[in-house]
């Protein structure tokens, strides 16, 4: 585990005489796994890439990577260096962002990103709240699914995450809060032909074809898992795509089907978009959470902003969010 203490972050540096240069190396030979290529892409001969690779492997007194004829793989060690050199030039890309945004007049940067289901009922109303005590803070949102995003925010390219933690993973780098449990609505055209039937069953959905989330997306596999334990899923035509856009446009011109978060299905509803099918999948989502990075320091606005968004108001008080910690990676 890396120490918060900055005097021991320092004598790493020190021990290892780490260079920007090595930083760049590092990245540059795991796109290219040869040391020629990369030399070359950071501006360097062959044989000074070499001797900074080895003046980094001797500080560390490890074997970063392994050298074959056909290339160079990283070790266990040198995986675990190339992930922190990214994540230094992703900190130091924000840094430059984020300057950038000040000399603009600017106060701030805060890069966020969400999942679909969050964006009407939580994210839209906390940056509604935020920007009216911060209306010169630059704010950038990045919409996708989970399991997409928390790499994203482990590599240094987000700030926050409102999303879900995709099951079965772990990653002690992460800190999380919990807000709440997600409904899940099915949704089609209005006038679609099921809203004719007096009684609606799940046996009645069967021969439509069903727009999802991509497959490995938190929300993917239980929707699945519910359509299956409904008995409505043994061949049924799925197109995939996580753009609410695309999602809307196919479901109003189609007798499509999808399954939707009910915030997202009774905006678009509000508008005359779509129809909610009178049926509740048996299905159980995991909790939303603002997800952050434990390790990367948190400026002024990003802080106030995730304080902004675990203000979740409920009637006239708010809830807090539950804060745990997790293994995740």
């Amino acid at each position: 585990m890396i120490s918060r203490n900055p005097f021991d972050a320092a004598e790493v540096f020190r021990r290892l005489r780490l260079k920007s240069q090595q930083i760049l190396l590092l990245t540059a030979l795991d796109q290219h796994r040869n040391l020629r290529r990369a030399a070359r892409e950071i501006h360097l001969t062959q044989p000074a890439a070499s001797g900074l690779l080895q003046q980094m492997e001797r500080g560390l007194g490890v074997l970063l990577f392994e050298r074959h004829a056909r290339g160079m793989k990283p070790t266990a060690h040198g995986e675990i260096m190339i992930r922190y050199a990214r994540a230094t030039l992703h900190t130091f890309s924000h840094a430059s962002d984020e300057m950038t945004a000040i000399q603009s007049g600017a106060t701030g940067l805060v890069r966020i990103g969400s999942v679909m289901g969050a964006v009407p009922g939580l994210l839209i109303p906390a940056i509604n709240r935020y920007k009216t005590s911060h209306p010169r803070v630059q704010l950038t949102v990045r919409v996708d699914t989970s399991d997409l995003l928390i790499p994203a925010l482990l590599r240094g390219e987000l700030d926050a995450v409102l999303g879900r933690i995709p099951d079965h993973s772990a990653n002690d780098d992460l800190d999380i809060e919990l807000l709440e449990s997600e409904i899940m609505s099915i949704v089609a055209r209005p006038g679609h032909p099921l809203f004719g039937r007096a009684r609606l069953k799940f046996s009645n959905l069967c021969g439509y074809t069903w727009i999802l989330h991509p497959a490995g997306s938190p929300i993917r596999w239980r929707i699945e898992q519910s359509m299956v334990d409904a008995g409505i899923f043994s061949s049924q035509a799925i197109l995939e795509t996580a753009s609410i856009l695309a999602t809307t446009a196919l479901l109003e011109s189609t007798d499509m089907l999808s399954v939707v978060p009910r915030d997202v299905a009774n905006y678009y509803r509000n508008r005359g978009m779509l129809s909610i099918l009178p049926l509740k999948l048996p299905i159980s989502m995991s909790k939303l959470s603002i997800v952050t990075h434990r390790i990367n320091e948190r400026s002024p606005a990003v802080q106030s902003f995730i304080k902004t968004l675990g203000e979740r108001r409920t009637g006239t008080g708010r809830r807090k969010p539950e804060k745990i910690r997790r293994d995740t990676r």
